[in-house]
């Protein structure tokens, strides 16, 4: 008897596959796809999780046969040849573990886990297959990394020196964000009918000699763009040559393939243009677009501080318009919500133009469960900033993954932290909030918090009065992966309002962290009577002032 079948009833086997059932059953409702191959390349047991993954056809999975349905799934990889010569690898091996990362060309990245299985008589049977879709954690370690990237050519920026000195920058920390060999500025000359070409090494010193001074009308993207301020980005030399058909000399010796130039423009007035260089055809997304130009605003800036000490003045404050628009884009646009009216507020520190650490959030997961954080992570800078982009996303994943508590929800966060290499001490409130079960109108909503080492929620009645109920503080997240932590409870009937907020709103430098909190508690009763979006606003203007740090304000109450 030949065929599958057969190879499945060999001797042994039958008695591993009860094992690998089980296997598959203990992961079926897990995060990861799993799928046993025995060692005759019959795929035994797979999960649901694995078929959302890998979406194989549906007689290949019954067939059960491994190379068609290795075969099925190369035209989804980046790398199709690395995946299949590393799976024959491991077969031959017939022992010990490997893992590692999968792209796939639809923007997805997985983690991959396999396993060597052995028998109840130590024999091997196959391979065991774990993957995991990481594409939102490793996006936000790639946001936080752009984000720690473009806040340090900022910094670098505002100490250049010379136009050399930026274009060093440029080339140098700035064009590694976006992964371009080469980099340019083309700025305008007093005149207005010159342009002057300063060109990084990428590009030979003849061509850097025959490009140094141009008239405004020389068909290159960089002059057009400095002439005109409309931004290029074009993907291949084919396009750029196109658009302007003198230009492919150019091209030609410089090696360039995709370029791209953004206009450099001070108080609404152009200076010139940024262009970088890429010896391979690229796809300008909008994000890489809006990096590019966020680069050549720090640029622009820059190269206007060297000419006057006003113009110095007016770089630090965009950059530290630049630094609150960064922060402020990773907090997210409040939901809206029939049972709740939500109200949030950012306010970055008066003493410095630095991103920082604190962030709100909310959002609904599956079961309709609404979710409120706050959280501050560690420090004043943009290192602080980069970790709350990496913390705030990974726990959006793990709430949204993990139906559980806040406290477990927390420990979950804590541990995934941890493995991902995020080494930073956060404080976080996690609050859950869904109608109580006591009221059958549906008005009154039960909230469930835990606290992980954060300033205690405020509770600001609808007869005006406001109190804490909160138990002696857990620990940070960041110390002790597995630390316990608790879940406390409270029915909220409708009028009732919940305060969230960072130390930056009660601590100071001379007050004590309690006296601080009863300022807020004392300032909430009194201005009881504002809607939220008011409440907030009020809270502010009294107990904020100059404040040493930033500031994050989230305003929950329970609709009437």
């Amino acid at each position: 008897m030949d065929g599958p079948q057969a190879r499945r009833e060999q001797p042994g086997a039958v008695e591993g596959a009860r094992e690998l059932h089980l296997m598959r059953a203990a992961v079926e409702g897990g995060l990861d796809g799993m799928v046993v191959v025995s060692s005759d390349g019959i795929m035994i047991a797979s999960n649901r999780k694995f078929q959302e993954i890998w979406p194989i056809p549906a007689d290949v999975v019954a067939s059960g046969d491994d190379e068609a349905a290795l075969a099925s799934v190369l035209d989804k990889l980046v790398h199709p040849e690395t995946f299949l010569e590393r799976v024959h690898d491991l077969y031959a091996q017939a022992s010990g573990s490997a893992r590692d990362e999968l792209e796939l060309r639809d923007g997805r990245v997985l983690d991959r886990y396999g396993t060597a299985l052995r028998g109840p008589d130590g024999a091997y049977i196959g391979w065991a297959w774990y993957f995991r879709d990481v594409t939102a954690e490793r996006a936000a370690a790639v946001d936080a990394e752009l984000l720690r990237a473009l806040v340090a050519v900022a910094h670098a920026l505002a100490g250049a020196g010379t136009e050399s000195d930026v274009l060093s920058i440029v080339s140098g920390r700035g064009a590694s964000v976006l992964g371009a060999q080469g980099a340019a500025l083309c700025l305008l000359e007093a005149d207005r009918a010159h342009v002057r070409v300063l060109g990084t090494t990428f590009f030979d010193e003849e061509l850097r000699t025959d490009v140094a001074t141009l008239p405004v009308d020389a068909p290159l993207p960089l002059v057009h763009v400095a002439a005109t301020g409309t931004p290029l980005f074009l993907s291949d030399r084919e396009e750029g040559v196109r658009l302007f058909p003198g230009a492919e000399d150019v091209y030609v010796r410089a090696r360039t393939e995709a370029t791209a130039a953004v206009p450099l423009a001070v108080h609404g007035r152009s200076i010139g243009s940024l262009a970088v260089a890429f010896e391979e055809r690229k796809a300008w997304r909008v994000s890489d677009q809006a990096l590019l130009s966020a680069l050549a605003s720090l640029t622009a800036l820059a190269l206007e501080r060297l000419g006057a000490q006003a113009a110095e003045r007016e770089a630090v404050r965009r950059i530290r318009h630049l630094s609150e628009s960064l922060q402020r884009s990773l907090l997210t646009a409040l939901p809206r919500s029939d049972r709740l009216d939500i109200a949030g507020r950012y306010q970055p520190a008066a003493r410095e133009a630095e991103v920082g650490g604190d962030w709100y959030d909310a959002f609904s997961t599956e079961d309709g469960t609404l979710t409120l954080v706050v959280g501050d992570v560690a420090g004043h800078d943009s290192t602080a900033a980069a970790a709350m982009a990496q913390v705030r996303n990974v726990l959006r994943g793990v709430a949204q993954t993990l139906p559980a508590a806040p406290a477990a929800v927390l420990t979950a966060l804590d541990g995934a932290l941890l493995r991902l290499g995020v080494s930073t001490l956060t404080t976080a409130v996690l609050c859950q909030a869904w109608p109580s079960e006591d009221d059958p109108t549906g008005r009154t909503l039960r909230l469930r918090w835990s606290n992980a080492g954060h300033p205690p929620p405020l509770f600001l009645h609808p007869d005006g009065r406001c109190d804490l109920v909160d138990g002696a503080p857990e620990l940070l997240l960041g110390v002790q992966a597995q630390s316990p932590r608790t879940d406390r409870d409270i029915d909220l009937p409708p009028g009732t309002t919940l305060l969230l907020y960072t130390d930056g709103l009660v601590e100071r430098r001379h007050r004590l962290l309690d006296d601080g909190i009863e300022a807020l508690r004392l300032a909430a009763e009194e201005l009881h009577g504002l809607p939220p979006e008011e409440l907030c606003d009020g809270l502010l203007d009294r107990l904020v002032g100059e404040s040493e740090d930033d500031v994050v304000l989230l305003v929950a109450r329970v609709s009437g």
